[in-house]
């Protein structure tokens, strides 16, 4: 006879069949509630309205590891605790302590607290039924400037993906000082943001299958700082085999927005040990005062960092090497690069014609003029303002002041600047160093709407797309639209349509277009630079260099270190 602890064999799986038995109960009771049974316990969801109608289920605040609190404050993220009974997932968690600058009425006001590790699983409903078939899964990173943010369905509401035949997962990572904090030590190597992604893919990978995914199908893709982050996992070896192809949509790795540089982030360091009256120097000790201060104050530092620097505090930074610690960034975005990192990974890049309008209020909330007095080097690009020899910064500001200021700084030549030097040269340099035998697909969103989410909430007026802009018609911006209202009209309905289809098809052929169309949109190399020029739905209109992209790439050549 087959005995386990004193027990009958047959006990551990009888306890599962009874707790699957009583979940099953539940949903019949509830009908708008249904559960499935993950590695850690059986989960609870809700039935909800997809936007052709349809109905999905709806997992939200599911945890996808342990809580990093006290001591795992820094430390890379544990498996979560199996849990009995029936895991409430009707609603999402709380996000993570941040200060935001950006998003506004966009966000809805939300509970902060460090616990706040947990994805949002949003699937078809009849990919929950025994004979239907696992489907495309979609793990998206939400922007926000690797500072704010979150996964919620305020701004990433999977209405207009899931009526596709698609799986959705959004989630929440570690931010600023608590994600990407790094004391160059074994104990805070850097990049715990990084590492919170890499926790969640494997957790797509354990457990995708039961919401009806396809684990060996999944598609990463990502925002702004997520678009950062899905190309940097891109080319690190931590990530290798959890996903297929890449979607970044207004940010590459290789963007001077940030720095990845070391010295940057010693220098984030040293201000926030002031802020916080910590003057040890000793890594290990450093590591101890942080883990004991309570999350507020730490979030209360990282807020006056950010009113100083502008946007970014705490960023993704180049690791040095540790025993035991598998680095996520082990180069700069750019060596790994060249060196043909990530070249075999499909990428659909996107960016938009007026990126940098959506940051106005915060440059003028920011005082970009004044700051520029008091500090003049502002206007020159973080990545190369850390990775220039001081001497050479003065001419290296001299030089975008003519460009792009005429000489007197203002809001609109930073816009100008901003959007040129942090999101179109940097897609042109990607293609190029990706070379021609890598799939690298672009698009440049061009769509002006009259209803444009970002210019009703933020009150702005600018001609073209903004920052944001593209993904408004991927994701539903809930927080803004009515919610009984589940189709946009005439042109926006269109272009939803358009855009959502670029990206299912992209996770189903890792191509824009599937099929016999696929010349419609071919794919960027070095020799040219193709692009999808988005302007109006459903027409396709396939542009190359231009005249003032050449001018941009020759400038900002002239600009950028590694």
């Amino acid at each position: 006879m087959c005995i386990m602890s004193g027990r009958s064999c047959l006990a551990p799986a009888l306890a599962a069949l009874l707790a699957i038995l009583a979940a099953q109960a539940q949903a019949r009771s509830e009908p708008n509630k249904v559960c499935v049974k993950i590695e850690t316990g059986s989960v609870c969801g809700q039935m909800r309205r997809a936007d052709d109608n349809s109905d999905y289920a709806s997992f939200r605040g599911v945890p996808y590891a342990k809580q990093p609190l006290g001591e795992l404050r820094f430390k890379e993220l544990e498996p979560a605790v199996n849990w009995t009974g029936n895991y409430d997932a009707t609603n999402e968690g709380p996000i993570c302590f941040q200060t935001d600058v950006f998003y506004g009425k966009i966000m809805q006001a939300r509970e902060m607290n460090e616990s706040c590790i947990f994805a949002n699983v949003h699937v078809p409903k009849e990919a929950l039924t025994a004979s239907g078939r696992k489907l495309p899964i979609l793990v998206f990173i939400h922007g926000g400037g690797f500072a704010f943010g979150s996964g919620d369905t305020d701004l990433h509401g999977p209405e207009y993906l899931v009526s596709k035949k698609v799986v959705v997962i959004t989630f929440n990572y570690r931010l600023n000082v608590f994600g990407f904090l790094s004391l160059n030590s074994s104990e805070v190597p850097g990049n715990m943001g990084l590492r919170d992604m890499v926790t969640l893919l494997r957790w797509v990978q354990r457990n995708a299958a039961a919401f009806g995914g396809d684990p060996n199908n999944v598609t990463l893709a990502g925002q702004s700082a997520g678009a950062i982050a899905a190309h940097v996992l891109s080319m690190s070896k931590a990530a290798e085999g959890l996903f297929q192809r890449v979607i970044m949509m207004s940010g590459t790795a290789i963007s001077s927005l940030y720095s990845p540089s070391p010295y940057f982030a010693q220098f984030l360091v040293k201000q926030l040990l002031a802020k916080l009256a910590i003057e040890a120097t000793d890594p290990h000790e450093i590591y101890k005062r942080l883990i004991e201060l309570p999350a507020e104050k730490l979030w209360e530092a990282n807020r006056d960092l950010i009113d100083k620097i502008g946007f970014l505090t705490f960023v993704p930074t180049v690791e040095s090497s540790f025993p035991g610690v598998t680095p996520m960034l082990e180069d700069y975005p750019d060596i790994l690069l060249a060196k043909g990192r990530g070249k075999d990974v499909p990428l659909l890049v996107g960016y938009t014609d007026s990126e940098c309008e959506t940051f106005r209020p915060r440059l003028e909330e920011f005082d970009l003029v004044q700051k520029n007095k008091e500090s003049p080097f502002i206007i020159v690009p973080p990545k190369v303002l850390f990775t220039t020899p001081p001497a050479l910064l003065p001419d290296i500001g001299k030089k975008i002041e003519t460009k792009y200021y005429n000489n007197t700084v203002t809001v609109d030549g930073f816009i100008k600047c901003c959007t040129d030097g942090f999101y179109e040269y940097p897609v042109m340099k990607l293609v190029e160093a990706r070379g021609g035998n890598s799939s690298t697909f672009v698009y440049k969103f061009e769509y002006e709407s009259d209803n444009s989410v970002l210019k009703e909430v933020a009150e702005l007026e600018y001609h073209g797309a903004g920052h944001v802009e593209d993904l408004t018609y991927v994701f539903k911006v809930n927080s803004v639209l009515d919610e009984s209202s589940y189709l946009r009209e005439n042109d926006d309905a269109e272009m939803t349509d358009y855009m959502t289809n670029i990206f299912v098809n992209f996770m189903q052929c890792s191509k824009p277009i599937c099929g016999k169309s696929e010349s419609m949109w071919p794919s960027a190399s070095r020799d040219q630079f193709l692009y999808q020029e988005i302007q109006s739905p459903n027409v396709y209109n396939i542009a190359g260099v231009t005249a003032h992209q050449q001018d941009v790439a020759r400038f900002f050549d002239t600009l950028t270190r590694v």
